[in-house]
């Protein structure tokens, strides 16, 4: 086994928190009704964040829905089981934000060929939604 090698160079990109997107629009101090997150791959840092800087739950937001790219889904469970979902959908539970909906149990496997000849047969798709019951 050894590495792949590659010619793509690293660059950066802008990136931006929950917390500076509501300060440039000018809504601290406001309820955020529902916040779609679709920042490709990103998501669970992006809730990790979030979850880190508003005082472990935001109670600001009523209701949360998210694309998840490249999830893992765990063997030992079965296909669609994902320890890293199930992780934020507890946090998310605990915050007293429940699952109500998602758009496939376990999600959709992807097709990109790179990802199968990187050995990744696992890299799964899906989108789901989350509300604050009241």
């Amino acid at each position: 086994c050894k590495p792949i090698e590659t010619k793509q160079k690293s660059f950066t990109l802008p990136v931006k928190t929950l917390s500076t997107i509501m300060k440039e629009l000018g809504h601290e101090g406001r309820t955020i009704d529902i916040l779609k997150i679709d920042v490709e791959g990103s998501e669970f840092a992006f809730l990790e964040h979030m979850l880190d800087h508003t005082g472990g739950c935001p109670d600001f937001i009523e209701q949360i829905t998210v694309e998840w790219h490249h999830m893992p889904w765990d063997v030992r469970y079965g296909e669609g089981s994902s320890p890293s979902i199930n992780a934020i959908a507890t946090l998310l539970h605990t915050c007293g934000l429940k699952m109500f909906w998602q758009y496939i149990f376990g999600g959709w496997q992807s097709r990109e060929k790179m990802y199968h000849d990187l050995g990744l047969k696992d890299i799964r798709y899906n989108l789901a939604s989350f509300h604050r019951e009241h």
